[in-house]
């Protein structure tokens, strides 16, 4: 039989189409746009509250905040919340007020506990009562913290070219400047683990002219002065317990609750370099019944007259107590500290009198 006397084939039954399957997909992908948004736009109001729920606490606590205007945005991926001109008033004797140009703060949807902020300057604390005001600008301001349940665990502030002046007098400036405060894990909420630093340090009482008088107008943004050449370098680690409600109070009455909770200072570790000398301290302090200091304080020197004179050509330091470091030398006791010969000053505090080893130097009051 030849191929044409065949019987054909049946037709191929066409494969029916499913435009299910193009349509599902897309249609998810609208239905969790969707979702997304209505959760970000919640949570968005549901931020908007604790901020207000957060200001009402700190006015409670004598802290006052403001904004010459609010905004919240960031959609879809984090949270943003720009100030316009925040401010803050404390409560208390002097009616001191804090302004500043302008606040950013950013958290990611997915870690809204973690807050960084950035702040523009400059800075302007004034006290109502005496018209007093110093003012504060930088580079670079920027602050993250951690909490929950409204209260801050962890919280972080580094600065880039800061000066602090008052009466148009530059009084402290820093290249850099570093805070880190945290809950002490595991220990009671007033147990906090503080850590400070900074680079390039100086102050007022400088030689030379490398610190110049800062602009008196707070909306002149200008940077930080230069810092001189013998600029200091310092840190400060320390474990403090007994600390008070972070509410606007008088120093005094910080300090006497702090007596009354029992509060000691551990100091891990204080240090200042300059001129290739190194002076650091380390101890552990608190205040007995009657205010005064209790403890002791171990302090060592390496190359004291290097320096002193750092510090003197710095502005952080009079001429006459440069002049004091031969003596120093004479009273200290030999140690080394990294390699390098110091000497070590271990003072003693107890029941109102002060003591450098054996030897009893003085007696001292109460603090406040």
């Amino acid at each position: 039989m030849s191929s044409l006397d065949r019987p054909s084939a049946p037709p191929a039954i066409p494969a029916r189409r499913r435009p299910w399957l193009i349509a599902l997909p897309t249609l998810l992908v609208v239905l969790a746009g969707l979702g997304w948004s209505a959760a970000w736009f919640y949570a968005s109001g549901r931020a908007s509250t604790e901020i207000d729920a957060w200001m009402a606490r700190e006015a409670a606590e004598g802290r006052n905040w403001s904004c010459a205007s609010r905004e919240l945005g960031g959609f879809p991926f984090r949270f943003e919340l720009i100030c316009a001109q925040p401010s803050v008033t404390f409560a208390g004797p002097g009616g001191w007020e804090a302004k500043m140009t302008r606040a950013h703060a950013v958290a990611q949807v997915w870690n809204p506990n973690h807050i960084i902020a950035e702040f523009e300057g400059p800075a302007v604390l004034k006290e109502a009562a005496t018209g007093r005001e110093v003012t504060a600008r930088w580079s670079l301001l920027q602050v993250s913290g951690v909490g929950s349940g409204g209260r801050a665990e962890r919280v972080s502030i580094s600065t880039n070219d800061y000066s602090l002046a008052e009466g148009g007098t530059t009084v402290f400036a820093a290249r850099h400047t570093e805070l880190h405060v945290r809950h002490h894990p595991g220990e009671a909420a007033g147990t906090l683990d503080i850590a400070f630093g900074f680079k390039g340090a100086s102050g007022m009482l400088l030689s030379g002219a490398a610190i110049t008088p800062a602009a008196t107008s707070p909306a002149a943004a200008t940077p930080a002065p230069a810092v001189p050449a013998s600029a200091i370098d310092g840190e400060v680690e320390a474990t403090v317990t007994g600390v008070p409600p972070f509410r606007s109070m008088p120093a005094a009455q910080r300090l006497a609750l702090w007596q009354q909770a029992g509060g000691r200072v551990d100091l891990q570790i204080a240090k200042l370099t300059g001129g290739g000398g190194a002076l650091t301290a380390s101890g552990d302090l608190g205040l007995d019944a009657q205010r005064r200091p209790d403890g002791r304080l171990n302090l060592s020197l390496v190359k004291a007259q290097p320096l002193f004179t750092a510090l003197v050509a710095a502005g952080l330091m009079p001429d006459f107590v440069a002049n004091l470091a031969p003596a120093l030398l004479v009273a200290g006791l030999p140690t080394t500290v990294d390699g390098q010969k110091a000497s070590s000053f271990p003072f003693m505090f107890r029941d109102g009198r002060v003591a450098l080893g054996v030897l009893p130097i003085g007696k001292i009051g109460p603090l406040f």
